[in-house]
């Protein structure tokens, strides 16, 4: 039996996903365009874009255990988004590589840890209040559609050199809806993970299984095999010719994919189970970056933007159903953590590669994107040799003990 939500919860997380996804949708597509503005080289790119993903790997399962240990998700949250938006905004004192380098390492400290708290919160609705994850989740996606055709759009007209000053705004949106955000359903039932003032390490012991890390490491390596898409994509078209109006709708068309799957995430959850949505999402990135050097008209290169629906969506709709499966609410944030350290640090790793990749082999580089995809399949045809057991918090352990027999 659920109980009822706080008032709007679904549409206030919505909301913040939206207001966290738009910076994102100019800083995908379009950050690499900006660095060439500024006449890097392909490699120091790969260099600059490779150090947030350096910062989650070091910082986001600290920052997000910090979250469980707070027990108000909420809080955190605006905390984090205040202290990225303003760091941040210091990109644009000096165009040097150092500075810059300077600037993405310390904002990025905290960023990383937003998502992963905030799908922690948005899967605590889901758990509690048999709400729609995905429904939820869609409407950072269709803000990440708005940023890519505004960033083509502005492309086109100030040009690339410009384009940053759209990222800082764009941030500027996750401190105001950050504050909006409903309140943490632990709070609600005085739930906190630990009540001492330093972190209960000893919980996190249960994260130490086989199993949980052969899972953790497929879907990572799916997602680190998007790394010369998101870094170089919008270079690559452009060097076939496709102008950068057309390209904000390549990005687009991919998010649109990628919401509808989010829109039916419910009934595909009574339909599939994580593990074959990582499947599915494995079988098709690696179709689509086989495909991706080849030299095709416009429309074949958005026919495989829409295989985006499986590559990331069902990928990370896999990820959020085995999360909330196999952990329990209170280490959710500190697991949501671990997963994004991980892709994280294998995103850093493909990224920095990347330009290499694509200095040395163009977009032939997306073939080493597809092994890398299947890499993650043969994971996880093996991931069944290690059973994962629940992962409980010490509350959760004792609340069940106390249970009639």
């Amino acid at each position: 039996m659920y109980s009822a939500p706080p008032p709007h919860y679904a549409t206030r997380i919505s909301l913040f996903f939206g207001a966290f996804f738009f910076p994102y949708g100019i800083y995908i597509p379009f950050a690499g365009i900006w660095l060439k503005s500024l006449g890097l080289s392909p490699e120091s790119i790969g260099i600059v874009l490779m150090v947030p993903l350096i910062a989650r790997v070091v910082f986001t399962p600290v920052m997000a255990a910090m979250a469980d240990k707070i027990g108000d998700r909420r809080l955190t949250l605006q905390i984090y988004c205040t202290l990225f938006a303003l760091t941040f905004a210091f990109i644009t004192i000096d165009d040097s590589l150092g500075w810059i380098l300077a600037v993405m390492a310390i904002s990025h400290i905290t960023q990383g840890a937003i998502v992963p708290i905030a799908d922690s919160l948005a899967m605590a609705g889901t758990r509690r209040y048999d709400l729609d994850y995905g429904r939820m989740r869609r409407w950072g996606s269709l803000a990440f559609v708005v940023a890519n055709l505004a960033g083509g759009f502005c492309l086109d007209l100030l040009g690339a050199n410009k384009i940053i000053w759209l990222m800082i705004g764009g941030n500027l949106l996750q401190i105001v809806f950050s504050l909006t955000l409903p309140k943490d359903p632990r709070l609600i039932d005085h739930q906190r993970m630990s009540k001492g003032n330093k972190l209960d390490w000893t919980q996190l012991k249960q994260f130490g299984q086989t199993g949980f890390w052969i899972v953790l490491a497929s879907i990572s390596l799916i997602q680190a095999s998007h790394a010369l898409l998101y870094t170089f994509g919008t270079i690559y078209w452009e060097q076939r010719g496709v102008a950068a109006s057309m390209t904000g709708i390549f990005w687009s068309v991919s998010v649109f994919a990628e919401v509808l799957v989010f829109s039916f995430s419910k009934r595909i959850s009574g339909r599939a189970d994580w593990k074959a949505l990582i499947f599915i999402s494995g079988l098709l990135a690696t179709l689509r970056w086989a495909l991706m050097p080849f030299d095709m008209p416009e429309a074949g290169y958005l026919l495989l933007q829409l295989l985006h629906a499986g590559s990331f969506a069902c990928s990370h709709l896999g990820t959020m159903f085995f999360i909330a499966a196999m952990v329990d609410d209170d280490l959710s944030g500190t697991a949501q953590g671990l997963y994004t350290m991980l892709t994280g640090l294998l995103m850093a790793i493909a990224t920095y590669a990347s330009g290499i990749l694509y200095g040395d082999l163009g977009g032939n580089g997306f073939v080493i994107m597809a092994g890398i995809s299947t890499t993650a399949l043969f994971l996880l045809a093996t991931s069944h040799l290690f059973p994962v057991g629940y992962i409980a918090s010490d509350r959760a352990s004792e609340a069940q003990n106390e249970q009639p027999k």
